[in-house]
């Protein structure tokens, strides 16, 4: 959950601490009335019990329902900033500070949401003016007010390049980033502009790589954003159709079957989970698919299924789950060990199974090739014997097994030739990224998949992709840096207008760079630089891009190839023009390295100083020192505590020479 979302949620729980009994049971009834699309009536109700009350804060209470109504649900923004205006009148009435606080948020993110970022600005400022400076919701005043400006930004310069590249991928890519300003509520906050975006972003490329995201985006926010369920599942569906082979046909089989469950049609939501567990067996949110299957089937009263799938997701994934999926099944308050707790209360002893047997034909349906009937006794033979030793050994197999039956199922479309050119060339580059990443990673074939792209789809940017994929696979897997320029290269050359060719000049800067071929790699670097930025946003504010990595690349190839004056150079740009850089506390030990080869130690201990006060509790700062810093030989360690020692007792040890020699 986001800065802002928090902060809603809090300010709103405060709010509901402060109601009275009466409110608690007002408020049961009128989130009765939405669940089931009443939208009409539970508002005149509010609007009744407000004008009959004498209780500010009932009165507040009920505005804050009704904006949240036409906000959330009915998007008719208007009113839903009337009723916000009515809660601000009640401030001279004697109105908590926390009561008016969120109504100005609020507020503003209507304004927002209508597009009218001036008066947005305006009421957020006033937000700042009206609470004290150490108080939570000043800074996410100001927070705000700077996502829209940089947001704004954005835009100007995405349609700029959609108008430049017209016609060609990067245009496609632009025309995605705009619809992503107008879709995240931290930047423009346009759900219904993000939409028309995406759609004009289909229409106008609908073989793009970005499609299936573009399509997905769009049920995602009719779904959890406007509350528009019937449209979301209509969407949900087209994604699926469009792009069975995406990612994305996966997240919305997902998606779909949760609409289902939490409207408490389980007899709906089964038939889509396991849709999507044979289909897509390698999705990462499978633990999530066995736990919600159980939920269906414990509600609907079948226990033997029910149990069945409980005892999959306890045995094969719980003991290997990351705590933070827990907030896909709900549990997000609760441990790994609680959980598991929970779960065996569900579960009863089963049948005791004949293990042996089933590990003996588990092996002879993988010695076969027939990958979808051994992941399915895996399975079973974990969930029904989960303490034998012949479990354990089919839980080591579960991963592998699940990505190679993902595989089996993509080429069993691929020679049933019922694809389409695109979805087949996305099912190629799909094979061979399966096969690169863990736990196969298997680079031989993977680098088979991707030519197999090259041969059936050469002109698609799915090529691109596969070429630019060898490429990593030849430089970082296969160390065979010649096979990865050639790559590279290939990239460039044919797909020049991409974001693969972007990225592929860095990564030819990377290996020129690292082979001491300097000049070359300068080239390469420069070369990035020349396509547009596509920024990634990280905590704090700051912005990553290739385009940031290669200009301090460059600082870097001056600096080991002994060319102090254009590196520092470089790296005073890259401070100047760069503030948001996430690479700033990096350049300036690197400009105190090279003040040291000056013996200027005066300015390398300012430089040093600097570097320090920009990584204190400032982890993206602190990474990429650690990262970037660390090729300098003289500052080895990935610990931040270590770095801050480091800091310091260089900043000392230069102090002290420089008394000295005064």
């Amino acid at each position: 959950m986001e800065m802002s979302s928090r902060l809603t949620f809090l300010l709103h729980a405060l709010l509901i601490i402060l109601l009275s009994p009466l409110a608690y049971a007002q408020s049961d009834e009128v989130n009765a009335l939405i669940l089931a699309g009443r939208y009409t009536e539970a508002s005149n109700k509010l609007e009744a019990l407000a004008e009959s009350t004498k209780d500010i804060t009932m009165k507040s209470w009920c505005y804050y329902q009704i904006g949240e109504i036409h906000y959330n649900y009915t998007h008719q923004y208007t009113r839903a900033a009337a009723a916000y205006d009515k809660i601000l009148k009640l401030e001279k009435k004697g109105l908590a500070p926390v009561e008016l606080y969120l109504a100005i948020i609020k507020k503003g993110d209507v304004y927002s949401r209508m597009g009218n970022y001036h008066d947005a600005i305006q009421t957020y400022d006033r937000l700042i003016k009206l609470a004290p400076a150490s108080h939570f919701v000043h800074k996410t005043g100001l927070q705000k007010i700077r996502d829209i400006n940089t947001g704004l930004a954005d835009l100007r310069e995405q349609q700029r390049i959609a108008i430049q590249y017209k016609g060609t991928p990067l245009a496609a890519i632009a025309q995605f980033q705009i619809a992503e300003l107008y879709r995240n509520p931290s930047q423009l906050n346009q759900p219904e502009k993000a939409i028309s975006k995406y759609e004009a972003l289909l229409e106008t490329h609908p073989e793009a790589m970005v499609a299936p995201e573009a399509r997905w985006r769009i049920a995602n926010l009719r779904h959890t954003i406007l509350n528009q369920s019937a449209l979301a599942m209509a969407t949900y569906r087209k994604v699926i159709d469009d792009y069975p082979t995406s990612n994305f046909a996966a997240e919305a089989l997902f998606q779909m079957a949760n609409i289902h469950r939490t409207a408490g049609k389980y007899s709906l939501a089964i038939p889509v989970f396991e849709r999507l567990k044979q289909r897509y067996p390698n999705f990462w949110n499978m633990h999530a698919v066995l736990y919600w299957i159980g939920i269906c089937h414990e509600k609907n009263l079948n226990y033997p299924k029910a149990i069945a799938a409980f005892e999959t997701f306890h045995h094969a994934y719980l003991p290997q789950l990351d705590p933070a999926y827990l907030g896909q099944i709900s549990m997000h308050d609760k441990s790994i060990s609680e959980v598991e707790a929970e779960i065996g209360k569900k579960i009863v002893q089963l049948t005791k199974q004949m293990a042996e047997t089933e590990l003996e034909r588990l092996n002879t349906a993988r010695a076969n090739r027939d990958f979808s009937e051994a992941l399915n006794i895996a399975r079973n033979l974990i969930a029904t014997s989960p303490h034998t030793p012949q479990a354990e050994q089919a839980a080591e197999q579960l991963s592998t097994l699940q990505h190679l039956t993902a595989i089996e199922n993509l080429r069993e479309q691929l020679q049933n030739n019922t694809l389409a050119p695109t979805d087949a060339a996305r099912a190629r580059l799909q094979i061979g990224t399966i096969y690169e990443q863990k736990p196969l990673q298997d680079y031989l074939n993977a680098i088979e998949a991707y030519q197999e792209v090259l041969k059936n789809h050469p002109d698609s940017t799915y090529a691109a992709e596969a070429l630019y994929r060898s490429g990593i696979v030849y430089a970082e897997h296969l160390s065979v840096p010649n096979e990865a320029i050639e790559a590279y290269k290939y990239v460039i050359a044919s797909h020049p207008n991409t974001l693969q060719a972007m990225m592929a000049n860095f990564q030819l800067g990377e290996i020129y760079r690292k082979l001491h071929r300097y000049n070359e790699a300068l080239q390469a670097y420069e070369a990035t630089i020349g396509y547009p930025e596509r920024d990634r946003y990280l905590a704090g504010g700051y912005r990553d891009s290739f385009a940031d990595r290669a200009q301090f690349r460059i600082g870097r190839v001056y600096y080991d190839d002994n060319r102090y004056d254009e590196a520092r150079s470089v790296f005073e740009e890259l401070i100047q023009s760069r503030t948001r850089s996430p690479r700033l506390a990096a350049a300036y030990i690197y400009l105190a390295a090279i003040s040291e080869e000056h013996a200027e130690n005066r300015q390398a201990v300012e430089f040093y100083k600097k570097a320090e006060t920009l990584i204190t509790n400032n982890p993206v700062q602190m990474m990429m020192l650690i990262e970037e810093a660390n090729a300098l030989g003289t500052l080895q360690s990935t610990d931040p505590s270590a770095v801050m020692r480091y800091l310091a007792e260089k900043q000392k040890r230069l102090s002290t020479e420089t008394t000295k020699s005064d």
